[in-house]
């Protein structure tokens, strides 16, 4: 019984990540194509992750003590809600960017565009080493995070040289920087979560 509980609440984390997965992609379909209510279900999904993952803590909480494998995955469902928190600022960004008209460069847009294919490409390999919980899927999850982080680290530091030649406005660079590093978040949280997942 106690095993097949397990194998239960992995495909309950599973469902988890593909949920961050959908709000990521209605996130960047409001950031291409300026739609409030992609925000909006995007931020519907974030309160069904809350929820969720209070749930699923608690209840592996009860199995910790006696099972192995539940301590070792205690804190994944709350690693996998950190994904959403980070993607709910990207959300809030968002909304500010469309209500107050903020334009961001060509450049931003397209540095932006790379971080939602990249967040997107990392989420689904998270959801295939919730599946699989095999080393090489957490080590590939940890490859691409570290890879998101560092690229938006670059990212970043040319905004600043953008910034300096007048090419972006302060306003809109606020924003812009919130987003990039609510992307590194969003990586890290990954990587930790897949990790606690391939843990044995």
């Amino acid at each position: 019984m106690s095993e097949q509980t397990i194998k239960d609440l992995k495909k309950e984390i599973y469902l988890l990540v593909h949920k961050t997965q959908e709000m990521l992609e209605l996130t960047e379909d409001a950031f291409m194509k300026n739609k409030a209510n992609s925000l909006d279900q995007a931020e519907d999904l974030a309160k069904e992750i809350h929820a969720k993952e209070i749930l699923l803590t608690a209840t592996l909480a009860k199995m910790a003590a006696a099972n192995n494998e539940a301590r070792a995955l205690l804190t994944a469902p709350a690693h996998i809600e950190k994904i959403s928190t980070s993607l709910k600022r990207i959300t809030e960004n968002i909304r500010a960017r469309i209500k107050e008209g903020l334009l961001f460069s060509d450049k931003a847009i397209q540095e932006t565009g790379t971080m939602f294919t990249r967040s997107k490409e990392l989420l689904k390999k998270a959801g295939e080493t919730t599946v699989t919980g095999s080393a090489t899927g957490a080590n590939a999850v940890k490859n691409e995070a570290d890879a998101i982080i560092s690229m938006a680290d670059n990212f970043a530091t040319t905004h600043e040289d953008r910034l300096v030649t007048g090419e972006c406005s302060p306003k809109s660079s606020s924003t812009y920087l919130c987003m990039l590093y609510a992307f590194e978040d969003i990586a890290s949280h990954a990587k930790e979560a897949t990790k606690k997942l391939a843990s044995k």
